[in-house]
């Protein structure tokens, strides 16, 4: 009797432990790639083409998908699709025409991270 609820126990938890790590498995690996994007990644300018709520939120912060047309400065703009919190201080004015500032993975330049805490807001002419 007392064995069969250990192994229910047992089950239990494994089971749990399991759906855990595949749920969250894959935001922890996007994260750590995103900060290590941040400190390796090139420098460039994006333009956010467009916007698309995932339907996802992470840490209180929505899981947007973005269209953006990446800037490399020396080469033709090309456009990628990235998926990334949107930090709530930025939300209202992150619209498409925005000018945001990107990380560029060097080895592929399709792998983008936008660099939130580089970015200042732009305003036009009064």
């Amino acid at each position: 009797m007392v064995t069969t609820g250990i192994v229910m126990a047992v089950a239990i938890t494994a089971g749990t432990t399991i759906i855990l790590l595949a749920v969250g498995l894959p935001f922890l690996l996007a994260s750590i790639r995103g900060r290590q994007l941040l400190t390796t990644g090139l420098p460039r300018e994006a333009e956010v083409e467009s916007m698309g709520d995932t339907g996802v939120t992470v840490n209180g912060q929505p899981l947007v998908s973005f269209g953006l047309l990446v800037r490399p400065g020396d080469a033709a703009p090309y456009r990628v699709t990235h998926r990334q919190t949107l930090p709530r201080i930025p939300m209202g004015l992150i619209v498409p025409g925005a000018v945001v500032p990107v990380r560029v993975d060097p080895a592929n330049a399709a792998r983008v991270h936008i660099d939130w805490a580089a970015w200042r807001p732009a305003f036009g002419p009064a």
